[in-house]
């Protein structure tokens, strides 16, 4: 992707601007968050110019020193700075994280095919993969994060990979006809999907013996569910984009669950697991970390494939 680093603030890019009989400037138009800017001695005209200043490519100071060109007062610049901050209607694109480029769609299935589309649309070009394989293992560990789509339960190996290459990832599936989207992981930095396995298992011992009959199984719902359960999965990946500390992803250590009858999206919090090392991994070219330090998944105990959700 093309890193583009503005230095200072920009007026959000989805608000619509508009003048009132008045001769306001009204941003937004929604009845509770619309903004409606009426400095003193400056028509509307001078405030529209002074918006056109906010394009995320001039500097604070910048734009009060420019402000009196377009017919607003230094003091009056300040103050509407002041004011759209506090309406939350300034973005910071310097905020974006560069760091998250590659981004890999692993699974086989309409979720799949569906992220996979719609992250071009957010200038992403992800690579794909259907099966676990020493092809996928070299796709994904050049991968700045991957999403797990479609699988039920993912494969035990490759989320081991992930775990131990420190590879952040997210999981997306349905559910007995719900879009579960979540959690996000970040290894060594929030709970992974063998926490929530283990979380699993402490209010179902069956559930190791459960996860294994739905490891290759893939989830159905109707084209309004997977499109729904999409639009989350993008949103999430344009939060992550964004790299903004203020407005993480909904997803981290959480899962969003939508109930497509109701129109409902709950949300289930995901703590690690204390029984899980994921926590303590040391980095990936630490050259005595061994595989197993994280998940053996011959071992009955961590038979359990990453699941994260389902109580």
């Amino acid at each position: 992707m093309t890193t583009y680093c503005p230095r200072g603030p920009m007026l959000h890019p989805r608000l619509a601007v508009l003048r009132r009989p008045s001769g306001e400037v009204q941003l937004g138009w929604d009845p509770e968050h619309a903004v409606v800017l009426r400095p003193p001695g400056s028509g509307p005209d001078a405030v529209l110019g002074f918006l056109r200043l906010l394009d995320g490519a001039r500097s604070h100071p910048q734009i009060v020193w420019q402000a009196g060109r377009v017919g607003i007062a230094a003091t009056d610049a300040v103050a509407i700075l002041a004011a759209l901050e506090r309406a939350g209607l300034l973005v910071r694109p310097w905020l974006r994280a560069t760091r998250v480029r590659a981004v890999h769609v692993h699974g086989r299935g309409p979720l799949s095919d569906a992220i996979a589309l719609g992250a071009r649309t957010l200038g992403l070009r992800p690579t794909r993969s259907r099966d676990h394989g020493p092809a996928t293992s070299s796709v994904t560990a050049s991968a700045d994060l991957v999403i797990l789509a479609d699988a039920l339960v993912p494969e035990p190996f490759l989320v081991n990979d992930l775990v131990l290459q420190r590879i952040p990832h997210l999981q997306v599936r349905i559910r007995d006809g719900r879009g579960i989207v979540g959690p996000l992981v970040l290894p060594g930095g929030t709970s992974c999907l063998r926490c929530a396995d283990l979380i699993r298992r402490d209010h179902d011992a069956d559930w190791p013996h459960l996860a294994g009959q739905l490891l290759g199984r893939v989830g159905h719902a109707s084209p309004a569910t997977v499109t729904a359960t999409t639009a989350l999965v993008l949103r999430e990946l344009e939060l992550i984009l964004a790299g903004d500390t203020a407005r993480p992803p909904r997803t981290l250590d959480t899962t969003l669950e939508l109930e497509p009858d109701s129109h409902h999206i709950d949300r289930r919090h995901w703590t690690p697991h204390p029984a899980c090392p994921c926590r303590t991994l040391r980095p990936v070219d630490a050259e005595a970390q061994p595989p197993q330090e994280y998940e053996d998944p011959t071992n009955d105990t961590n038979a359990q494939p990453h699941r994260p959700d389902n109580r």
